[in-house]
C-alpha cells in the first residue's frame, strides 16, 4: 500500500522542496523515486536528496529537489515493488510565485513617520 499525504505540491524557483510518500508492504519492497512517468529510478545527488525512515514494514520515503529549475517541475512518482507486486503515488509540483517582499516592520513605519514620511495603513496591506 502507498499513501501520499499531499499529491499536489507548489514551490518557487530556487528554492528546494521536500515531497513524501508513506509505504507499507509484506514481503519488505524497494522503494525508490521516478520523475515524468520514467520507471528509471532517481539517484541521490547534488539535486535530489532521498531518505527513508522505516518501522517494520512501514516506510516514510522523503524526496528533497533543490534549487528548482523549470525542468524540475512535473510528475514525480513514488513505487514500491516486492515479489507479490508494485504500486505507485504520484506528486504533481508546480511552480508558484516567489514571495513578494516581506511586510514593513514597525520600527521602519516609526522611522518612515518621524521624517515625515505618510504611509497609507490601504497601502500597508497591498503590500502583504
Amino acid at each position: 500500500m502507498i499513501w501520499v499525504p499531499n499529491q499536489l505540491v507548489g514551490a518557487p524557483s530556487g528554492t528546494d522542496v521536500t515531497i513524501d510518500c508513506q509505504t507499507e508492504a509484506y514481503p519488505k519492497s524497494i522503494n525508490y523515486w521516478s520523475f515524468r512517468d520514467s520507471k528509471t529510478m532517481l539517484f541521490p545527488n547534488k539535486k535530489y536528496v532521498t531518505s527513508d525512515t522505516e518501522k517494520r514494514y512501514h516506510i516514510h520515503m522523503r524526496l528533497t529537489i533543490r534549487d528548482l529549475s523549470q525542468s524540475d517541475f512535473g510528475n514525480y512518482k513514488c513505487i514500491s515493488k516486492n515479489s507479490l507486486g508494485e504500486t505507485e503515488g504520484s506528486i504533481r509540483l508546480y511552480e508558484i510565485p516567489k514571495p513578494s517582499l516581506a511586510p514593513k516592520s514597525a520600527s521602519e513605519l516609526n522611522r518612515a513617520n518621524k521624517e515625515g514620511k505618510f504611509i497609507s495603513p490601504c497601502l500597508l496591506i497591498k503590500q502583504q
